[in-house]
């Protein structure tokens, strides 16, 4: 199957996607079939549909551990060949942020992306959330809920305790280099719970473009309903595989607030 650019905008428009809109684009070009022109028709679809007074933002995170300082402008992103797409794009504008930088293209991108404090990769304040705050919707383009970064946001919103590691990494700054300390985000495996959630809630609107099954849904609601959800169930949004450090430390730091009971199984 052949996917054109007309396509991709019927289908977004079809799945409600409108001008002017905000939104944080989650994707995966390998999903869709294949498209003609590749990358680059899917940001101009995006584009076109929100038009010039909306805001196209994608998540251009890096990995911040490849022995190469982080450089804004240069440091390719690591999430999916659409966000590296945007990101090179003249007019578009990155976050400064070494391992969660975003980047957006529209109206709003400037305001968005400034101030994308180190602590603060994803959490209440951060370009993401204030995306979702000023209205914006999530698009699911491909992918499912374990790819929805702004889940994230919803664990730092309800002010659980596994949020609060931290780790290193390297800037460039000039010619130079610098250490820096940022937030560690963490494991997202268990977001598939996110869906049973949102669904029973009625936030969903699905859709199919070329062979992908896609979603879009308002972020704010999103967050509200999750942070419901994680006030009865804390450890809603780990996953469920014994090797994982990250869920397991998660899953201590809830036992030591007396939020959740260890189980020696």
């Amino acid at each position: 199957m052949t996917v054109t650019e007309a396509e991709l905008r019927g289908g977004l428009r079809a799945l409600g996607l409108r001008s002017g809109d905000r939104v944080i684009v989650h994707s995966s070009l390998r999903s869709l079939g294949w498209v003609d022109g590749g990358a680059e028709t899917v940001v101009d679809a995006l584009c076109n549909v929100v038009g010039a007074d909306g805001t196209v933002l994608m998540p251009t995170f890096t990995s911040g551990n490849d022995g190469h300082p982080f450089d804004r402008k240069t440091t390719p992103s690591e999430t999916g060949r659409i966000t590296e797409e945007l990101r090179t794009r003249e007019e578009a504008i990155r976050s400064a942020h070494p391992t969660h930088s975003v980047t957006a293209l529209g109206a709003s991108a400037e305001l968005l992306t400034r101030d994308h404090e180190l602590l603060n990769s994803l959490g209440p304040g951060s370009p993401m959330h204030r995306l979702l705050e000023d209205g914006g919707s999530i698009l699911l383009l491909g992918v499912d809920h374990t790819s929805n970064s702004s889940v994230h946001i919803a664990e730092r919103l309800a002010d659980l305790p596994y949020r609060d590691q931290t780790r290193t990494v390297t800037v460039a700054d000039g010619d130079e280099s610098r250490t820096v300390t940022t937030n560690a985000v963490h494991c997202s495996y268990g977001f598939d719970a996110v869906e049973v959630i949102a669904r029973r809630a009625g936030l969903l609107t699905d859709g199919l473009i070329g062979e992908a099954h896609v979603q879009l849904m308002s972020g704010h609601a999103l967050l509200s309903e999750l942070v419901d959800a994680l006030e009865i169930v804390p450890n809603l949004l780990l996953c469920a595989d014994p090797g994982c450090g990250r869920c397991e430390y998660a899953r201590e730091r809830l036992a030591e607030e007396n939020l959740i009971e260890l189980r020696d199984d």
